[in-house]
């Protein structure tokens, strides 16, 4: 389960997914108020939980990123901005996050460069989340499809591959999945969902997704 802190400058998300940064951020007293929250929802959930935050927002401390992921009791925590804006710290955060008994998980973009996207699929990660648009909330044009069979060709198959950014149906679902994801991320979709129709609506479109992914998996 992915549990985002808030963000001040989200620079990576699409507008949706931006005034939910901004509406979380009056939930939460600070960062340490919205760490909080993550430890108790994922207690609640009873699921492991991967803490997603921008390193921006620590100041591109990786030690203070890591450590609020261990008080949360994540298993990873996922930076979106970690190898655009702090790319001489990837080291640093491999180190740090291994100390505290947590893989790594990287964020990267469908034109990241070959050979540095092998190297992290060689610290044996928790995960790879590639972003299929620049941005969320974005339509998914034909060439992404074949960008997301080079990535997992890139990785190789034993590592595990996320996919997200403007999946909004489950025929989407189903395509990025049978590129090479082994699991996609919906988010614009369903804040979307949420605003028009409730948990109700919400519930029908993730049902909708999963039973696509049943079918196309066998």
């Amino acid at each position: 389960m992915e549990l985002g802190i808030p963000a001040k400058r989200p620079i990576y998300d699409g507008p949706v997914i931006r005034l939910t940064h901004r509406e979380a951020s009056g939930l939460a007293s600070g960062l340490r108020g919205a760490v909080t929250l993550a430890r108790e929802a994922g207690i609640r959930l009873g699921k492991p939980v991967i803490l997603m935050s921008y390193l921006s927002e620590f100041g591109g401390d990786v030690k203070a990123l890591v450590e609020a992921a261990a008080q949360a009791e994540a298993i990873s925590v996922l930076s979106p901005d970690l190898l655009f804006e702090y790319f001489d710290r990837i080291g640093d955060y491999i180190d740090v996050i291994r100390m505290y008994g947590m893989k790594p998980s990287f964020f990267v973009s469908s034109k990241f460069p070959h050979k540095i996207l092998s190297k992290l699929a060689s610290t044996n990660p928790l995960l790879i989340y590639l972003g299929l648009q620049p941005a969320t909330g974005v339509k998914l044009p034909v060439a992404i499809y074949r960008n997301l069979r080079l990535a997992r060709s890139i990785i190789g198959p034993r590592t595990y591959l996320l996919a997200g950014f403007s999946i909004r149906t489950p025929e989407a679902a189903e395509s990025v999945v049978m590129a090479g994801a082994d699991a996609v991320v919906v988010g614009s979709e369903v804040v979307r969902r949420y605003r028009s129709g409730g948990l109700d609506s919400v519930a029908n479109l993730l049902c909708s997704i999963r039973k696509a992914l049943v079918v196309s998996v066998g």
